[in-house]
């Protein structure tokens, strides 16, 4: 097995500049950064916008009742997650 990989390695660097894969796995370790920032923003306004609709909901649920509505706003169900646009759709 320990071959195989070794020959695999070297198959694949054989083209390449050890600067240019350094490059590239910096590239890609920039890219993964960036997308993990993205969708942490990206679930902080959901946490925000399902909390704002579910407490304009008239009455204003309470407790427990709060937080099932923020979950199923999350999953794009209940009053708030059916509003095109929101975390679940």
């Amino acid at each position: 097995m320990e071959h195989r990989f070794d020959t695999l390695a070297r198959n694949l660097s054989s083209h390449l500049s050890r600067r240019e894969a350094f490059w590239r796995l910096g590239g890609g370790l920039a890219a993964a950064f960036f997308a993990s920032v993205r969708s942490a923003r990206a679930g902080q306004a959901c946490q925000a916008f399902c909390a704002r609709c579910c407490k304009n909901l008239d009455p204003p649920p309470r407790g427990k009742e709060m937080a099932e509505c923020i979950t199923a706003c999350h999953q794009g169900l209940g009053p708030c997650g059916s509003i095109p646009g929101t975390c679940g759709k």
